[in-house]
C-alpha cells in the first residue's frame, strides 16, 4: 500500500507492553506527518481496549485480527524476543511491512530465514537497534576514521547502566533461556549493535553476570566481551545497578593505532541531555619529538536527538513508500548480533564463533 498525495501511513502497535511506550513516539511532529496511528493490538483485551480509547483509535485482539485489516500498511511488533520472527513472517506475508525493536530474535537460523523471504518479497524490515543507517554519531566516527587517517581499530571499551529494582513478574525477562545475560541483552545489545557496525565480524565471545539486587532470576549486572576477525577487542559493560544521573548514555572508547574516539564518556560528556551525544577524536602532536607528544583533542562535536537505538521513522517511510528492500549488509548486522545473544545462553564459556 501507497500512501496517496503523501498522506501518513495507517500504523497498527502490536504487543502493549513495550508498544504503549511507543505510542506517544508517534506524536511527535516528524513521526505523525509519516505515519498515522490507526489501532493497538495485544491478546489482552482489557489492556488494548484502555490503550485504543486513550488514543481514540481501534482495538484489535490478535495478529490475524490485524493482518485481515487492509487498510493497515504498517506494523509495529513490540512482542518478545523469542519467536519474533515467525511474527515477521506473517507480516510480511500478508502484504504488510514491519518497524520493531531489539534484540530481533534469539532464534539464528529463524532469523537469517525471514529477513531472506523478506528481501525476496521486497517487504520492508526495520529495528531500532541496529538501525537501518548509521546515526549521525556513528557516520561522524567512521568519518574521522578516514579523514585523520587513524589506523586500524585495536580496542573497544563500552558501557552502559540504569538504576533499576525490578521485581519478577512471570515475563520473558524473568527466563535465562527466552532472556539470556539479562541486563546485556536489554541494555548492552544497543552497544553490541554500534560495535558490530565499526569492528565488522566476531570471533570469540565471552559472558561473566552477577546479581546484585533485581528480583529477576535475571541477572542485573553484565560483562561481555569479544575478539573480533579483524583483531579488535572489546568489553561491554550493562548494569541496572548504577544511579549517577547518567542513565543510558552508552558511553564508547575506540582505540585506534594513532588516535582515540571517546562517545559520551567521562570530560568528554559536554550534553547532558538525555538522547544528546558528545563525541571527541583525540590524536598525538605528532609535530613534537615522539617523547614530547602531548595529547591534543582534534574535535569535539555535540549530536543532537540522534543517539543510537533511536527509531529512523523518515528512513522507514521512505523504504516502505519507495519499496526500498532491506540490503545485504543491513541483513548481517542484525544476524551477528543474534549470533552474539546466542553465546549469552552459557555464561562464562569461551565460544569460538563459526565465520559466517
Amino acid at each position: 500500500m501507497n500512501p496517496v498525495n503523501n498522506k501518513p501511513l495507517p500504523l497498527v502497535i502490536v504487543g502493549l507492553s513495550f508498544g504503549r511506550h511507543i505510542l506517544t513516539t508517534l506524536n511527535e511532529p516528524e513521526v505523525a506527518k509519516r505515519f498515522k496511528l490507526a489501532g493497538v493490538c495485544d491478546l489482552r483485551k482489557n489492556v488494548a481496549d484502555e490503550e485504543a480509547a486513550k488514543y481514540n483509535v481501534r482495538a484489535y485482539y490478535s495478529l490475524d485480527e490485524v493482518l485481515r485489516d487492509d487498510s493497515v500498511a504498517v506494523v509495529g511488533l513490540y512482542t518478545q524476543p523469542v519467536g519474533r520472527a515467525g511474527l515477521v513472517r506473517e507480516i510480511i506475508r500478508a502484504g504488510k511491512d514491519v518497524m520493531t525493536t531489539k534484540p530481533f530474535e534469539l532464534d539464528y537460523p529463524a532469523t537469517a530465514e525471514v529477513l531472506r523471504e523478506a528481501q525476496r518479497l521486497n517487504r520492508v524490515v526495520h529495528l531500532n537497534s541496529p538501525g537501518p543507517q548509521p546515526t549521525p554519531e556513528i557516520q561522524q566516527i567512521q568519518d574521522w576514521i578516514k579523514t585523520h587517517d587513524l589506523g586500524r581499530l585495536v580496542g573497544i571499551k563500552a558501557e552502559v547502566w540504569s538504576s533499576y529494582f525490578d521485581q519478577a513478574d512471570g515475563s520473558w525477562m524473568d527466563d535465562p533461556r527466552l532472556c539470556p545475560g539479562g541486563v546485556m541483552m536489554r541494555l548492552g545489545i544497543y552497544l553490541i549493535n554500534d560495535i558490530i557496525q565499526l569492528a565488522g565480524a566476531v570471533d570469540q565471545a565471552q559472558l561473566v553476570t552477577s546479581r546484585v539486587r533485581t528480583g529477576r532470576p535475571t541477572p542485573d549486572n553484565a560483562m561481555l566481551t569479544l575478539a573480533f576477525t579483524s583483531g579488535t577487542l572489546a568489553s561491554v559493560y550493562a548494569s541496572f545497578c548504577i544511579d549517577d544521573g547518567d542513565w543510558y548514555s552508552n558511553g564508547l572508547a575506540l582505540h585506534f593505532e594513532r588516535g582515540s574516539i571517546y562517545r559520551n564518556i567521562g570530560v568528554a560528556d559536554l550534553s547532558p541531555k538525555m538522547g544528546n551525544s558528545s563525541i571527541a577524536l583525540v590524536m598525538a602532536d605528532t609535530s613534537k619529538p615522539f617523547d614530547e607528544h602531548i595529547s591534543r583533542v582534534v574535535e569535539r562535536q555535540v549530536i543532537r536527538d540522534e543517539a543510537s537505538g533511536q527509531y529512523q521513522w523518515e528512513e522507514f517511510y521512505q523504504a516502505v513508500v519507495n519499496r526500498v528492500t532491506i540490503s545485504d549488509e543491513y541483513v548481517w548486522r542484525i544476524m551477528e548480533g543474534v549470533r552474539i545473544l546466542n553465546c549469552m545462553q552459557e555464561p562464562g564459556v569461551i565460544h569460538k564463533m563459526t565465520a559466517v
